[in-house]
């Protein structure tokens, strides 16, 4: 049996074994330097601390990127929590302009009802709003937020603070149906202001949009002018009399006095109101 002698290994465990030796050495005086930093033996504080100054430096850099990251994310959160504390105050500011909003047009309501109470006070008066409008090429009508429980019945006039709307032409009993005096079916018996002289207004197809009506069988002979208002005779079943209905604005002469006729705008602002009276006595 041969042996053979490895110098390469021994080499090899020599060599580990003076780097065992280096780092043991190298913790003993690391650790002595941790321990001794403080000495009051200047010399050896003063070898402590040169020992211990490349960890102490790796340790500050350490400490301040950490101390970074805990502030970055601390600030990121209280960044979140303040942007989140903002959107909660414009929601209720937003909720509070909605409200302010409500209450000014719950306020211009009553404040119509009341001019609609004071031109009519000789009248006994429901009030209503529109809740919609229901009008195509043809028809011209918008539904009320009051019915039969509240008294409404077909054929009681409705009016605005400046004059008449048109009459209730349906009844249910929470709304009812207004055709105004818009509607192409509409005709509405009326006393010329100036000459004291009747005439008939009636809805036109033509003219609805710009809320005006047509002036007919205007008495022969009779003298009519722009600038002169209508105003409801009383003759018929529906609308009382004195009540301003449109003023004419245009006058239309034909050879035949039988076939001249006017074009009249309407007192009320038919298309835009949102408040109305009706006659219920």
């Amino acid at each position: 049996m041969k042996y053979s002698y490895n110098f390469d290994n021994k080499k090899k465990i020599g060599k580990k074994r003076i780097i065992f030796v280096i780092v043991f050495i190298a913790l003993v005086l690391t650790t002595s330097s941790f321990i001794f930093k403080d000495s009051s033996n200047i010399v050896i504080r003063n070898i402590s601390n040169v020992v211990i100054s490349p960890f102490k430096s790796f340790y500050n850099a350490f400490y301040g990127l950490s101390y970074g990251t805990k502030q970055y994310f601390a600030n990121t959160k209280k960044l979140s929590s303040q942007n989140e504390e903002l959107e909660n105050e414009v929601k209720d500011m937003q909720y509070s302009l909605l409200d302010v909003e409500r209450l000014k047009k719950e306020n211009d309501s009553l404040k119509q009802m009341l001019k609609i109470n004071t031109v009519f006070q000789h009248f006994n008066v429901k009030y209503a709003k529109i809740i919609a409008r229901e009008h195509d090429n043809w028809t011209q009508t918008f539904v009320l937020d009051i019915g039969s429980k509240d008294g409404i019945k077909e054929n009681q006039s409705v009016i605005h603070e400046n004059g008449l709307v048109g009459y209730i032409s349906k009844v249910n009993e929470d709304t009812s149906t207004v055709v105004t005096i818009l509607d192409p079916i509409v005709s509405v018996s009326v006393n010329i202001s100036t000459i004291n002289e009747f005439a008939v207004l009636q809805g036109d197809l033509t003219l609805k949009a710009n809320n005006r009506l047509r002036l007919v069988y205007i008495p022969i002979g009779a003298e009519v002018s722009v600038g002169d208002v209508l105003y409801s005779s009383g003759l018929g079943s529906i609308y009382p009399s004195g009540l301003p209905v449109a003023k004419i604005v245009d006058v239309v002469n034909k050879k035949n006095d039988i076939d001249r006729y006017a074009i009249a705008e309407t007192t009320v602002n038919i298309r835009t109101i949102s408040e109305v009276g009706i006659i219920v006595n």
